[in-house]
């Protein structure tokens, strides 16, 4: 296992910390745990990009890593009350479509190859940005203005998706 793999592999164990720091109240501890996941979202790239160790395993377990801490997340700001549900529901339903979309594709098409889209990698990115905003308490507007950027990537995101799929599965017919 790469250098990169094993970073990546650290990110997805502390989301039980994560998880547990938030819903016991030590909110200095989660930020803490969360920074360093986001920080080594960005460090786990770097290193297999310098390294020339992009990996098969690396490619599934980074997106899959990112996935894991937001949805994560999410469900937890949402059971704690600070996000609406509606935000929740936004960030989690493109996931579950982009899940049942792959597998729909899978399926029909025997090809498991799933490329990040630019506008993906913005809006996981932007979900990152406004956790944090919203881990830190960032004062308005700049609270807002993150959550309704956010939400546009979100949903454009999902659309692309959409849109990449049809393609593939019209190459079908």
């Amino acid at each position: 296992m790469t250098l990169a793999s094993k970073i990546t592999v650290l990110r997805i164990i502390s989301i039980p910390f994560f998880v547990i720091a938030l819903v016991e109240h030590h909110l200095l501890l989660a930020q803490v745990i969360f920074s360093l996941s986001v920080f080594s979202d960005a460090l786990d790239g770097a290193i297999a990009r310098l390294r020339g160790e992009r990996t098969p395993l690396g490619a599934f377990l980074d997106p899959l890593a990112d996935k894991l801490l937001l949805v994560v997340t999410y469900i937890v700001f949402s059971s704690l009350g600070w996000i609406p549900l509606w935000v929740f529901v936004a960030v989690i339903s493109r996931d579950l479509l982009i899940i049942l979309g792959w597998t729909v594709v899978y399926i029909l098409t025997h090809n498991s190859k799933i490329q990040p889209r630019p506008l993906s990698k913005l809006t996981t990115a932007l979900q990152m940005a406004f956790a944090i905003a919203r881990l830190f308490d960032v004062p308005d507007p700049y609270y807002h203005l993150l959550l309704h950027l956010m939400i546009a990537a979100t949903i454009l995101s999902a659309a692309d998706y959409i849109w990449i799929g049809n393609k593939r599965l019209g190459a079908l017919e």
